[in-house]
C-alpha cells in the first residue's frame, strides 16, 4: 500500500473488506478505534463518542484520535457534497477500482442502487 506522504510502499497487507465488514481486521494499527471513532462521528452518537474519544486517546494518543476525527469528519463531508450535487466518481479511479469496490462490497452504498432498493426518487 502507498502511504501518500511519504510516497514510499510500507510492505504490508491491508484487508480492504475491512471497509464493508467491521468482523474483519483491516491490518492498520488501532482500526478498532479508528473504526469506533468514525462510525460514533458520522452516525451523530454524540454521547458515545464522549466515551470513544476518551478511550482512544489513552489507546492511540490523544493526537493520533484528534487526526483521525478530522480526517473522519473531512471526507464525510467531501462525499456528501459529491454526492448532493451530482458529482460521479471520476472515469479513471471508477475503472481503477472496479475489482476493490465489488470484492469489498462497496458498491451497496452506490446511491442510485440505494434508491432503487428503497423506491426512492433521484434526479
Amino acid at each position: 500500500m502507498l502511504l501518500r506522504a511519504s510516497g514510499q510502499p510500507d510492505q504490508k497487507d491491508y484487508d480492504l473488506n475491512s471497509v464493508t465488514d467491521d468482523h474483519v481486521d483491516s491490518g492498520v494499527d488501532f482500526g478498532h478505534w479508528l473504526r469506533s471513532l468514525t462510525e460514533a462521528a458520522i452516525q451523530n452518537r454524540w454521547d458515545d463518542l464522549a466515551t470513544i474519544r476518551d478511550q482512544a486517546g489513552a489507546a492511540m494518543g490523544t493526537q493520533s484520535m484528534v487526526d483521525a476525527l478530522v480526517v473522519a469528519s473531512g471526507f464525510n463531508g467531501i462525499t456528501r457534497v459529491a454526492d448532493a450535487t451530482g458529482i460521479p466518481l471520476d472515469e479513471n479511479t471508477q475503472q481503477m477500482t472496479v475489482d476493490m469496490r465489488e470484492s469489498t462490497g462497496i458498491e451497496r452504498f452506490n446511491y442510485t442502487e440505494k434508491s432503487d432498493r428503497y423506491d426512492l426518487v433521484t434526479t
